[in-house]
């Protein structure tokens, strides 16, 4: 879904005026990180909907700190950073990790940098699932999809190259370009705007297919939420 798109989720007719920093730092978190999609922000978040729309629309300025802590960690953040308006620090938007290393790349035992963003929230939201359910179950070779990995960071990076390997093996054979990797995969270094929203769009399609792929472990996943 390129961001230039209206996104499900989002309240409908003019937004009024951002007068306050809060309502402004919602706002740029909501529109860039997740497209507008009030309903994936309040998924990343945990907060409920209403409260996510509340403090889009400018209804709420003066949230709780508990409501604060809750947004900050999800974007990596201090509370501080909603409240004033010289803090510089960056919001996450995006899921880190490494790839392995590969033919052409190659730093030690680890390859190249890779980000997901938030805005491809259906395979974003699968990783973060995942993470926190599967080290939760007994650590063997049969545990589904990671193994007996019990590194966190190595567990991330499991996940990641399973769930991109369709676009991965479409790259290898020339038919995908794979963006966000540091250093970028040959060919993609010039990537531009509409290219990268396409690729966003490619991360939301893969994430609903593996939806429902494993939609059994997806539901044994969020039963223990």
């Amino acid at each position: 879904m390129p961001p230039n798109r209206p996104s499900a989720g989002r309240p409908k007719g003019r937004l009024p005026p951002a007068r306050k920093l809060i309502t402004r730092r919602v706002r740029s978190l909501v529109n860039e990180a997740h497209l507008g999609n009030l309903s994936e922000a309040a998924r990343h978040t945990g907060l409920p909907y209403g409260t996510v729309r509340d403090l889009f629309l400018g209804r709420t300025t003066t949230p709780g700190l508990d409501t604060l802590v809750v947004l900050a960690r999800a974007y990596d953040l201090t509370p501080n950073w909603f409240i004033d308006q010289t803090s510089n620090e960056r919001p996450g938007m995006a899921l880190e990790t490494s790839l392995p290393p590969d033919p052409e790349y190659r730093r030690g035992s680890e390859g190249r940098r890779f980000t997901i963003p938030l805005a491809a929230w259906p395979l974003a939201r699968l990783i973060l699932l995942f993470e926190d359910y599967l080290p939760t179950l007994p650590a063997s070779p049969d545990r589904p999809l990671i193994g007996a990995q019990n590194d966190r960071a190595r567990i991330r990076q499991t996940l990641v190259v399973f769930l991109l390997r369709p676009l991965m093996d479409g790259q290898r054979f020339g038919y995908t370009r794979v963006l966000g990797a540091d250093p970028p995969f040959r060919g993609t270094e010039r990537a531009d705007e509409a290219q990268r929203a396409a690729w966003v769009a490619t991360l939301r399609a893969l994430g609903s297919f593996w939806e429902r792929a494993l939609s059994d472990l997806i539901g044994a996943a969020e039963a223990v939420r």
